[in-house]
């Protein structure tokens, strides 16, 4: 199976999809709520049903998705297909051009984790730029090959940065070593820009990010050379199974990644 022509096509029709409800005024009248404990609106449980549905279609799939959670598409799966609809309803709700659909990739077994991805596609909704990556065969960015830039200093640095009220003193010190912060509210797209060079590094200390935001958008940035880990420095290795939250440091380069995980460490003691 092409599992990234199966993605691209999932996106081309979900993006119709997203756009009609978006125009028709209905999207985010609030539905339930979610498999992660958070309120559903009319515009994810829409394009979640499309997904699984064209999934249920197309092979023999376990899925792990933000408003289902777990769901096994077929008795004896082939692959694990791990799913944001809409990364970032936030911004499509409020038409902020910075939103993706975002799917990974894995061959089924029981303990499936993050390091078993194959493959992983983001589209932007609203702009239908691609982000695509195959293990061991490199990232994309439409048809363009993605390589991380040489840079090697946080002077200068943009970052996307995350945090919350009470862990804002943690990341103090990073801040006064970096130029700029940028946060825009899709994670999954975030770390592919990272990839493409657009930010120096992703950062999110606050243990609230979920497996289904950057399954994919992890593969991206390590097919294009980037350091994926949590804060402490440490690979991730969670399910893929069942939605986990985690926390991240994502940078372009091995450098810049080794400089922001040293700071977290002192600061966290």
């Amino acid at each position: 199976m092409n599992l990234l022509r199966l993605a691209r096509s999932i996106g081309r029709e979900l993006r119709e999809v997203v756009e009609e409800a978006l125009e028709s005024g209905d999207a985010a009248r609030e539905v339930g709520i979610g498999a992660d404990g958070t309120p559903t609106e009319a515009i994810d449980r829409l394009a979640e049903g499309l997904v699984l549905r064209r999934l249920r279609e197309a092979g023999s799939f376990f899925v792990l998705s933000e408003e289902a959670g777990s769901v096994a598409l077929a008795e004896e799966p082939e692959y694990i297909a791990v799913v944001d609809p809409i990364d970032g309803s936030y911004n499509a709700l409020h038409r902020l051009p910075f939103y993706a659909f975002s799917v990974a990739f894995a061959p089924y077994r029981e303990e499936a984790s993050l390091a078993d991805v194959v493959s992983g596609y983001v589209l932007n909704l609203y702009s239908g730029d691609e982000f695509a990556a195959e293990r061991g065969r490199g990232a994309r960015f439409n048809s363009t090959t993605l390589r991380v830039s040489k840079t090697k200093a946080l002077k200068g640095a943009t970052l996307c940065v995350y945090s919350t009220p009470g862990s804002i003193h943690r990341l103090l010190p990073l801040l006064r070593r970096i130029k700029r912060v940028r946060t825009l509210g899709s994670a999954a797209l975030e770390l592919c820009h990272v990839a493409r060079g657009d930010f120096h590094a992703f950062v999110d200390v606050r243990t609230y990010l979920r497996n289904i935001d950057i399954a994919a958008a992890k593969l991206v940035l390590e097919e294009a050379g980037g350091v994926v880990t949590d804060v402490r420095g440490i690979p991730l290795d969670v399910s893929l199974l069942r939605i986990e939250r985690l926390n991240i440091v994502a940078a372009h380069t091995g450098e810049i990644h080794g400089n922001i995980v040293k700071i977290l460490r002192m600061t966290s003691t």
